[in-house]
Formats: C-alpha cells, structure tokens, sequence
C-alpha cells in the first residue's frame, strides 16, 4: 500500500459554503473507494481507501494579482498535515486563476541550460567512450547528465525541453469531469494531461489530492 496525488477535476462550487468543494471532490472519489458496499468483493477493485487535500510538491502557482482570491484551496483541515504555502502557491481552485505556464517555462529554460551544457561537454570528448568514462569518474556530471546521457538528451534539443516541460503539471492520475479515472500510462499520458487541463473551462475546479491505495 502506497500515497500517491491525483487531479481531481470538479464543476465550480459555492464560495460562500466552504464545504462544498469538500463534498463535489468526496462525491467524485467516491466511485473509485476501495470500500464501496454495492460492489461485491472480490469482484470490485478500487484506487482507494482515504484521501486528503494535498498539493505538496505538485502545488499550483496562482495567477499573480488574484493571490487572495477566496476560491482557491488553502485549507489546512482538509490535508493530512498543515502545509505551509506561500500566497503564490496552492491545492487548487478555479482552473482560470492557476498558472500553467510560469513552472513550464522556468523548466524549459533550464532544460535547454542542461542540454546546451550537455552538447558542449560532449564535444570537448573524442567519442561516446570518453565521454561516459569521464562522467562515471565525477558523481557531480553524473547527477548534472546521467549515467545514460546519450538516451536520456537524444539528438533533439526541441524535444528533449518539450519532454521536460510536458512532465511539469501531471500528477500520476487524473479525474476527469466526467468523472473518469486515467493514470500514467506512457508518455502520451503527459501530453494528454497536460491538453486536458488546458482545455477546462475556467471555473472548473482544479485540485491536487493525496490518496493512499
């Protein structure tokens, strides 16, 4: 049994109550619960057995200018463990005030950092040899380009960065709207995902939740 983070995607909720979000994210889990009692074992797998609001290392930025915004997710009593968040980051809230793009961009800026750094390396080298015997003598290049770096940059700039920044927003599943379960998969996931949250209308919903299988 492990913790693991889905996005769970809900229909807008009501400000004044803040116990709302709390039921539409409990009424979407709830087909999915390994505990259901009108599926009978052992035919019923679920994905879960308890679940808290938890952003954590997958928290969302927040659309700088709406920081105070009351529907975003900061609430304490919902997550396991209080988690301090600056005002720039949160659980969740309305797709429209998440920003998607300041993390893609700052990764895909470093992304070309390492990839550049990663061609000018090789090419002090005489040959791939060289190179891989170079970085197993220095633990600081092996974390900086792997133990594997001709596979792990490839021979495209453009679509080295494009898989870093791709990885960015997913977590390892998703709930849609419509209420469908989808995990990682493959990396068609990734592209998928990150499409998919692209795409929701504004006032959607948006929340990162911890949930133990």
């Amino acid at each position: 049994m492990a913790k693991q983070r889905v996005t769970v995607c809900v229909p807008p909720c009501d400000p004044d109550d803040p116990e709302s979000l709390h039921r539409a994210i409990g009424q979407a889990m709830a087909p999915y619960d390994y505990n259901r009692e009108d599926i009978p074992h052992p035919d019923w797998v679920g994905e879960w057995d308890y679940w808290f609001v938890s952003g954590a290392g997958y928290a969302f930025a927040v659309l700088p200018g709406h920081e105070d915004d009351p529907r975003l997710v900061r609430h304490d009593e919902w997550t396991e463990r209080p988690e301090e968040l600056p005002r720039s980051r949160c659980h969740g809230g309305p797709r429209g005030l998440l920003d998607l793009d300041t993390d893609r961009a700052e990764v895909g800026r470093e992304a070309a950092r390492r990839w550049d750094d990663w061609r000018r390396f090789a090419d002090r080298h005489t040959g791939p040899e060289s190179v891989l015997q170079a970085i197993a003598k220095d633990p600081e290049l092996e974390e900086r380009f792997t133990h594997d770096p001709y596979n792990w940059f490839g021979r495209d700039r453009e679509a080295y960065i494009a898989e870093r920044v791709a990885d960015v927003l997913p977590t390892p599943a998703m709930l849609t709207l419509a209420g469908r379960w989808v995990e990682y998969g493959g990396p068609g996931y990734r592209q998928w995902f990150n499409a998919y949250l692209q795409d929701l209308p504004a006032d959607t919903m948006v929340v990162r939740v911890l949930y133990h299988s």
